[in-house]
């Protein structure tokens, strides 16, 4: 017995840190999203584009480590409209088309639990967002490209489907200005946030 103890000694040094790394190993997935973001600056998208909501795709990953998680995510959607002018709170239609596009870059921290299949999580982070205003016969000046940044929330859930396979849903809340309210019709609407709330569906592969 004491012979073998040297050797026992040494088979619980390689298994417990291995066992206690197997518990507490860093986890990661990569997802895909498609959604819809609401737009804060409802009245100014309405007037330009008839509807206040932007349809989304983006792509993402997340590493999880012991129930906290650090999220990357890229998104990008576009909207058709055309410029208008406002007068007296009235709309007048110029007949240039013009398109609108928002890309988001998201960094978040968070938590995530887990129960059975279900892993609901939230958090919170910083946003890059780029947007841009471009329409075909623009004058100089009158199209727009700005990168701004701001604040993040984020909750969602996810459903393995099987153990490499996730499939849920979740909601962004961005607060970004600096672009709009400093002139045309956002600042006759008294407008200046490019951000909104986005709901998503989001399908994401890995452990």
């Amino acid at each position: 017995m004491t012979r073998r103890l040297p050797s026992l000694v040494a088979l619980a040094v390689l298994v417990v840190p291995g066992a206690a790394l197997a518990q507490s190993a860093v986890t990661g997935r990569a997802y895909v999203t498609l959604g819809t973001v609401f737009m804060t600056a409802s009245e100014t998208f309405d007037a330009v584009a008839d509807t206040t909501r932007i349809n989304v795709v983006g792509v993402g990953g997340t590493v999880s480590w012991q129930g906290v998680f650090v999220d990357v995510a890229v998104s990008k959607g576009t909207l058709d409209g055309q410029r208008v002018f406002v007068l007296d709170d009235e709309v007048f239609d110029l007949g240039i088309p013009l398109e609108i596009s928002v890309r988001p870059v998201d960094i978040a921290g968070g938590w995530r639990g887990t129960t059975g299949p279900v892993s609901p999580y939230g958090g919170a982070g910083i946003t890059f967002l780029t947007y841009e205003e471009t329409a075909e016969f623009a004058d100089p000046g009158d199209d727009v490209s700005e990168r701004v940044s701001g604040w993040l929330l984020l909750g969602g859930v996810d459903v393995s489907i099987l153990p490499w396979l996730h499939a849920g849903g979740e909601v962004r809340y961005r607060a970004v200005t600096g672009v709009l309210g400093e002139g045309g019709v956002s600042e006759a609407f008294g407008e200046d946030s490019v951000g909104g709330t986005s709901v998503a569906v989001r399908v994401s592969v890995g452990l």
